[in-house]
């Protein structure tokens, strides 16, 4: 079974922000902006930003769409819903964040906490990205990261989390014999099993992927197109 937690898409998240009762809107902007302010982050570095400036950008537009319903314009129908939202963050700050800033500090919005995004903006940096290779790149990782949760959230039986947590290494790579014998002497069960489950779990996972993917769509028919462009995205410049 799916978690409530992930029934929304992106888009109909955006429809809530619009919503005219201001718990409603706030609940459905702040879910936005905690998904995705690490791809916005890593593109405001790339873009020369120092870490206070970029944290600084992220939290005023996030407080700005917060405090003034900021994606209640949004066209579903311009598309993919990253590009929506990169470029309403690069409106932002094109037009001059420091005010939105300023009303922050003083205003009645509570915000997240980005002490530890210079230290996860690092853990995936590639020196040769562009800002929005960089956007993209963390942006395939929240939606892989989002996939894993509800996969995590469909084992929560002991048994089946043991199984899931011993595998979990392995759900993106390839057939790993030697892996599979000591998952299955540690499991108390059989090698074919572990395989076996490992082929289920990843089928799985495959399709969560795929759902966290088509939610942020606004034509299926992208879907494999945009498969394909958030593989390349991890795989990063040069590789795979």
């Amino acid at each position: 079974m799916t978690s409530p937690a992930f029934h929304s898409t992106r888009w109909s998240l955006v429809t809530r922000s619009a919503s005219s009762d201001r718990a409603t809107a706030q609940q459905a902007l702040g879910e936005l902006c905690t998904t995705y302010w690490l791809p916005l982050y890593a593109f405001a570095r790339r873009s020369g930003a120092s870490d206070d400036d970029a944290r600084d950008q992220v939290q005023s537009f996030c407080a700005e769409l917060l405090q003034h319903h900021g994606l209640a314009h949004a066209d579903r129908e311009r598309g993919r819903f990253r590009h929506y939202l990169l470029g309403a963050f690069r409106h932002h700050v094109a037009k001059g964040y420091r005010a939105a800033a300023a009303a922050r500090r003083g205003g009645e919005v509570t915000l997240w906490s980005l002490d530890d995004a210079e230290t996860r903006y690092r853990v995936e940096e590639h020196e040769r990205d562009s800002p929005e290779a960089a956007f993209e790149r963390r942006w395939a990782l929240a939606l892989l990261a989002r996939a894993t949760d509800r996969l995590r959230a469909e084992h929560v039986a002991p048994a089946k989390q043991a199984l899931l947590t011993a595998l979990e290494p392995s759900l993106l790579g390839t057939d790993d014999a030697p892996q599979h014998a000591a998952v299955a002497t540690r499991l108390g069960t059989t090698e074919g099993a572990v395989r076996v489950a490992l082929h289920r779990l990843r089928g799985r996972l495959r399709d969560l992927i795929r759902d966290e993917v088509l939610q942020t769509l606004a034509d299926p028919d992208q879907l494999e197109d945009e498969l394909r462009a958030l593989q390349q995205a991890v795989a990063g410049p040069g590789d795979g």
